[in-house]
């Protein structure tokens, strides 16, 4: 009888342990199951978030683009002439600088590491390196240009025209990685479709 008792005990035990044990395994079913869903959520939103952004970075940069090319005519049309670089900035309405967004980049890092398509990160990668050469170009244009604002020099203005093809040469790669990830993402959501 003692044995039987102690049987009922155990199986008791090992019943009320399966149904814990049971319990426990469904928790953390559904707990994996919520954060792979906030994961993919998360994803979504960080992939919607670049996509903007690189729409956004493509129109703000070609027109800065357009603004640079006319400012480059402008100083080829004059350099022989006596006209200081001040005036030709004038003639152009300035120089334009453009700020570019990479908060997508920053965001996308954040996701989930299974999650992560490395071929996009490495796009936003080449897209950061790209819009911080082309700050510095900038910085270095801006070195030049500012102490030889009213340099009238063919000289002065074939050294402007230079650091300025410098920079173009840049924005126009930034542009064409835009217009490659905008072209993707135009693919990706006709395959959904």
């Amino acid at each position: 009888m003692k044995a039987n008792s102690r049987m009922e005990k155990i199986t008791s035990y090992l019943k009320e342990l399966t149904i814990v044990t049971i319990g426990v395994l469904i928790a953390l079913f559904i707990s994996n199951h919520k954060e792979n869903n906030q994961a993919i959520e998360y994803h979504r939103a960080a992939i919607k978030t670049i996509n903007s952004e690189v729409g956004t970075n493509y129109s703000s940069l070609n027109g800065v683009i357009e603004s640079h090319t006319d400012l480059l005519d402008t100083i080829t049309k004059y350099s022989d002439d006596n006209i200081a670089i001040m005036d030709l900035f004038q003639k152009v309405n300035g120089v334009q600088f453009n700020t570019l967004s990479n908060t997508g980049l920053e965001f996308y890092k954040r996701s989930k590491i299974n999650l992560i398509d490395l071929e996009i990160m490495s796009t936003l990668y080449h897209m950061k390196f790209l819009s911080d050469l082309i700050e510095t170009k900038l910085e270095r244009f801006s070195d030049f240009v500012y102490p030889n604002i009213k340099a009238d020099s063919k000289e002065s203005k074939t050294i402007v025209s230079l650091y300025l093809r410098d920079v173009l040469n840049s924005e126009n790669q930034l542009l064409q990685v835009y217009e490659r990830m905008i072209n993707e993402n135009v693919e990706t959501e006709n395959n959904k479709k």
